[in-house]
């Protein structure tokens, strides 16, 4: 009895001194240094999949302004005090089997600049075609230039840049400010990168104040256009993974009035070189953002809600404050 006794007693030691024996092993494991606790491959899919989008603001969220108070208000949206993060560089490749998707990706990239940004300097221009490379980035966004672009065109009131959906791609472009357009989108997609605006995926008119301007990280101010990242992680380049397609929806995308006589053979023999040629001073009209040439006279005075006017002073821009420039979902 007493033998017995003991022998459980020594088994319940022994048992004992092997709990405290692995605790204190997990323990060491756990706080070594040595130990790689990366996440597997499968854990980092099912990471980036339960993370949720950002979601995007909503378009026309517009403060009712006048565009003296809005230009004030913007003054007192303080910049962010982080570093721009540069982007990195985008090359489309130009090879047979990508050629197609690369021209209607100059061509996207060339109307998104043309129209939102005909009237600003090189480096507002080179702004906006940078915000559009950065979104096809993000996944937040269409993976195509064209995509990023046209997307939500097909709705009147829910495109992301409204000249997609106002019909302003009725009116056929000037060919010198297509042809300069045309150079920055071509500079773009062979790895130019804008340093001012950074990861910035927002941007909008200085004389409208959207909603959402206080929420997101204020990058800098070109000309007339205020850019934006998204606040915290999604705003940094690390989170710009997603892989930009070479596939750019070219069947769906709305056409521009005589494209086809405009577009001409851009080399690539030096697409930073020099200063993007400045074409006639270009006017919308007041009615759907039809281009013409700078004459004050022509233009519709008693046309009503302006969707795009450009200036009628050079490196003048004024967009109405029911539409603004960019929209935002």
């Amino acid at each position: 009895m007493i033998a017995a006794s003991r022998r459980r007693r020594a088994v319940a030691a022994g048992l004992l001194i092997a709990g405290i024996g692995g605790v204190l092993a997990a323990a060491f494991y756990a706080a070594s240094p040595w130990v790689d606790r990366s996440p597997s491959p499968s854990q980092r899919a099912v990471t980036d999949v339960a993370r949720p989008l950002p979601p995007l603001p909503l378009p026309q969220a517009y403060k009712p302004l006048t565009p003296d108070d809005a230009l004030a208000e913007n003054e007192t949206l303080p910049f962010s005090t982080a570093p721009i993060e540069r982007a990195p560089p985008l090359i489309v490749p130009l090879n047979a089997a990508a050629f197609v998707g690369r021209r209607s990706a100059m061509d996207c990239l060339t109307a998104a600049v043309y129209y939102e940004a005909a009237q600003e300097s090189l480096t507002g221009q080179r702004g906006v075609a940078q915000v559009i490379l950065n979104r096809a980035r993000h996944p937040a966004f269409p993976n195509s230039i064209c995509g990023v672009v046209y997307q939500g065109s097909e709705r009147r009131t829910g495109c992301q840049f409204t000249f997609t959906c106002d019909g302003s791609l009725a009116r056929r472009p000037s060919r010198a400010g297509w042809d300069a357009a045309r150079q920055v989108a071509l500079a773009a997609l062979s790895g130019y990168v804008e340093p001012n605006v950074g990861m910035a995926t927002h941007y909008h008119a200085d004389y409208v104040v959207p909603y959402w301007a206080s929420s997101l990280a204020k990058l800098a101010k070109i000309d007339r256009h205020i850019f934006y990242r998204w606040a915290g992680g999604w705003g940094r380049r690390a989170a710009f993974r997603q892989s930009v397609s070479q596939e750019q929806f070219f069947d769906i995308q709305p056409q521009i009035e005589g494209l086809a006589e405009l577009d001409s053979d851009v080399t690539l023999a030096s697409p930073y070189a020099g200063t993007v040629p400045r074409g006639p001073r270009l006017a919308a009209d007041e009615t759907a953002g039809a281009l013409t040439d700078g004459n004050a006279s022509a233009l519709p005075r008693s046309a009503v809600a302006p969707s795009i006017r450009a200036d009628e002073a050079p490196a003048k821009l004024a967009v109405d404050i029911a539409k603004g420039s960019l929209k935002v979902d």
